[in-house]
């Protein structure tokens, strides 16, 4: 398994270079998968090759060829090299016959970040297995996601409260789904994949739920957090994020988990089936999760008590259902069919108490998501290949508000996504060079994506569609490698990769890409990459309906209004947005000695300089007059500029706080509609440290994932810069997570550490510190051994989740707010979790 939560992929070294190998003996199928993933290699076998073989037990310093050859020895099979992968087949079998149908189309995504298979990327690729997210503690893959220190658990997540909404919009739990926000530039820019397939996004944020998918049913997650438009098209500003499923099995898993918040609330109920079968020329994965969780209500946790014993969730009850299907099929030797489906079906209540009225939100989500593709083998190791995704996404939410149970307000209305693509490529190598195959992968296709805000009470309805035309190539050129090394250039390849979409609404966009990765000797690995990326405005930001509220302007820092006065607030959509551009540069450094090749150390650092940022300027309405949103602000305004505003919204004037209708009290106009900010430069650090070593009977691992983020906004070319990161309902500056384990014997006992940094409450005349925190998890497992009759195979663990209990830093909070940054902190608090898996 590998060493930790996060651990980073390596690429394969020299052959001549020797690593220590542990592997009991055991199935050879399991042996061949560990020693790839050991060495970050791929290896291709099909299962029926390895049926009914055991790999014997190999201890020792072994280049990749030695440790290969110790565990194929007596089987009849050889491992041969192709096009940079590991085939396994018989000595008379031919490289087609070779390879399994389901093998080939479960590693044609074999790094993502990169449509070459089998061929190295210039970024950091951050990789988490699946044993990984068991052995972290965590129930879903969502909360795997949300502990790596590049990702903010910000934008729509569970447990972002209603407080967190005056960090922008975005910050809201609609349909209490998962998605990810690579260094906190918004779920909608970065590209989750599940088998490097889209899918519809949920809500409104344009995010993808990554808690839909079924953990055990998960090979591994692939993170990139480098600019990949080049590769994969709009969205992947910060980055991708791919889901890779699981490798064919013959067998039956059934997990079940049931966890507690000390504190009270959130008990978690989870129980997971997956299974799989193969034949001759074909396989199939399916599996199913049901999870559900009780709320937390603020009157359980002591630091929110102001909010009072009226019903006020910090954690919304849910209830999950979800399933996932993956079959593979040959048609001859040369055709490989598959086709990837995923449903998810999720319930969730949220009930806020504030000025004396009951706000209740049921939101009923619906996903479901169809992905076929078939492949042909051309010969010449070229494959041509087409690709489709259906995709709906149908989020209904019911508003209820009343007073002493008495309805004063209700409202219907539905989210509906959908997407529609097909896509074609063509790979192969080109030519043969000395140092390797120059490989091509070249393609298009067409996008369709919808969005639909409907007011089910009403019948109104907004909305549009949004049509990308696109074509793509991409190149890796391998320049030295050990056929033909020298002193100080071990290794030199470079990449290059373009893209041009066209939008209907904006036109057409190019993005180039630029990688280099170059080894001065077997232990150090350099690499550097550059390239540009965009995101198409999201629909919603496009098509929101436009809104005016009145609100008190003395609740306005630095306000300077009479007595009595209003403020009013302005925001929505924007039509005839221009898509966001970045340029995107990072330079990564890997040390892995050769005298302790078990011990690796990753620096990277990045830096995007974003332009055209879509978003609402103004992040918390209560700061609105500081100058750096000065060209947002109208101040004494005109009786007809405020006639005006309210003219333009959509549902005419509302209020909110103490404040009257008189429209002549209007002292400040606030415009927080969506547009193109001028800018935003981001950058920052990461570290990685790894080792695996043999301690007694078993392995010792230990890990450390740190990352450094500064992040600014200028909003026009006429106001100064403002800090994002650091600050309350954005992104610590200062994240890292730490892990000790040691695993033998069925044995499993892994600690860790999570670090987050201080930040700063500008919200007030004088900043105030909010102070930075440190949590321990731990998780012990024992797995009964094979011999052992009916308990064999059973894994036994106990999870613990904030160990020490430590509670949120306090935030001075406005009425009828939680007093804590929920986008940084969770209320759940100590969470106690036990599980029991048997594999049939």
């Amino acid at each position: 398994m590998t060493a930790l939560l996060i651990t980073p992929a390596v690429a394969a070294r020299a052959e001549e270079a020797r690593r220590a190998v542990h592997l009991p003996a055991q199935p050879l199928g399991d042996a061949l998968r560990a020693l790839g993933r050991d060495r970050a290699r791929e290896i291709l076998f099909s299962p029926q090759s390895v049926a009914g073989r055991t790999a014997p037990a190999i201890d020792g310093e072994l280049t990749t060829d030695e440790a290969l050859a110790l565990l194929l020895q007596g089987s009849g099979l050889v491992a041969r090299n192709r096009n940079g992968s590991i085939l396994i087949a018989g000595r008379g079998t031919t490289v087609t016959e070779a390879i399994d149908p389901q093998t080939a189309a479960d590693n044609t995504i074999v790094v993502s970040g990169s449509r070459i298979r089998g061929a190295p990327i210039a970024s950091r690729v951050l990789q988490i297995g699946r044993e990984d997210i068991v052995t972290g503690g965590f129930g879903d893959l969502g909360a795997a996601l949300r502990a790596l220190p590049q990702n903010f658990a910000g934008g729509q997540n569970p447990g972002v409260g209603s407080g967190a909404s005056a960090g922008g919009l975005g910050n809201q739990n609609i349909t209490g789904g998962s998605q990810v926000n690579l260094r906190g530039l918004g779920g909608d820019a970065t590209l989750t994949l599940l088998n490097g397939n889209r899918m519809a996004y949920g809500g409104f944020s344009q995010g993808v739920d990554v808690s839909a998918i079924p953990v055990d049913a998960i090979e591994r997650v692939d993170v990139v957090a480098d600019g990949a438009s080049a590769i994969y098209g709009s969205d992947a500003v910060a980055g991708v994020v791919n889901v890779i499923l699981r490798k064919p099995f013959d067998g039956l898993t059934a997990r079940a988990r049931l966890g507690q918040a000390t504190r009270g609330g959130g008990f978690t109920q989870d129980y997971a089936l997956t299974g799989g079968a193969t034949w001759d020329h074909g396989a199939i994965l399916a599996s199913y999760n049901f999870r559900h969780n009780t709320p937390i209500q603020a009157r359980q946790r002591g630091y929110t008590a102001q909010l009072g014993d009226a019903p006020y969730m910090l954690l919304p009850r849910q209830g999950t259902h979800s399933g996932l299907l993956r079959a593979t099929q040959n048609l001859g030797v040369a055709i490989h069919l598959s086709v990837d489906g995923l449903y998810n079906a999720r319930d969730q209540t949220r009930a806020i108490t504030t000025y004396g009225s009951l706000g209740t939100v049921r939101v009923k989500d619906r996903m479901i998501s169809l992905a076929p593709g078939i492949d042909v083998d051309a010969g010449g190791g070229w494959t041509v290949s087409l690709r489709g995704v259906l995709s709906r996404d149908r989020t209904t939410a019911h508003d209820e508000t009343s007073v002493d149970g008495t309805p004063i307000y209700a409202a219907t209305v539905c989210y509906c996504n959908s997407l529609a693509s097909v896509e074609a490529f063509v790979s192969g190598p080109l030519v043969h060079l000395p140092a390797g195959a120059v490989k091509l992968v070249a393609g298009g296709g067409h996008r369709m994506n919808r969005f639909q805000n409907i007011n089910l009470m009403t019948g109104k309805s907004l909305g549009g569609r949004q049509r990308d035309t696109y074509a793509y190539g991409e190149l890796f050129v391998p320049l030295v490698s050990a056929d033909n090394a020298r002193p100080l250039l071990r290794a030199l390849s470079v990449s290059f990769a373009g893209r041009y979409d066209h939008y209907n609404a904006f036109g057409g966009i190019t993005t180039p890409k630029l990688g280099v990765i170059y080894r001065p000797a077997d232990a150090v690995e350099l690499k550097f990459s550059w390239g540009r990326s965009f995101k198409a405005p999201t629909l919603l930001q496009q098509l929101q309906g436009r809104s005016a509220t009145l609100i008190e302007a003395a609740t306005l820092i630095g306000s300077d209004a009479p007595a009595g006065g209003s403020a009013l607030y302005t925001g929505g959509g924007t039509p005839g947005l221009d898509a966001e551009r970045a340029t995107s540069m990072s330079w990564s450094a890997s040390f892995q000695p050769t005298a302790v090749p078990d011990l690796g150390l990753d620096l990277t650092y990045f830096r995007v300089r974003y332009r055209d940022r879509v978003v609402q300027p103004i992040g918390n309405f209560l700061d609105a007059l500081n100058p750096v949103y000065a060209g947002y602000i109208v101040r004494n305004p005109t009786r007809q500029q405020v006639e005006a505003a309210v003219a333009s919204s959509d549902t005419g004037v509302d209020t909110y706080g103490n404040v009257t209708r008189d429209l002549g009290a209007v002292a400040y106009i606030i415009d927080n509609h969506y547009t193109n900010v001028a800018a935003q430069k981001i950058q920052g650090l990461d570290a990685g440290l790894f080792y695996t070593g043999p301690l007694g009977p078993g392995a010792v691992t230990a890990a450390l994932n740190a990352s450094w983020l500064d992040s600014r906004q200028r909003n026009d070319s006429a106001s100064a810069p403002f800090n994002i990161a650091g600050s309350i309902w954005s992104p610590a500056r200062y994240r890292a997570r730490a892990s000790l384990g040691w695993e033998g014997h069925g044995l499993k006992t892994f600690g860790y550490l999570n670090y987050t940094g201080p930040l700063k409450d500008r919200r007030t005349a004088v900043t105030a510190i909010v102070r930075s925190t440190v949590t321990a998890d731990l998780f012990l497992g024992y797995t009964v051994p094979a011999r052992s009759g009916a308990l064999r195979d059973v894994t036994l663990s106990l999870a613990v989740e904030n160990l020490f209990d430590t509670k949120p830093p306090y935030l001075l909070a406005a009425p009828y707010v939680e007093p804590y940054d929920s986008t940084n902190y969770s209320p759940v608090g100590r969470f106690v979790a036990v599980s029991i898996a048997k594999s049939l």
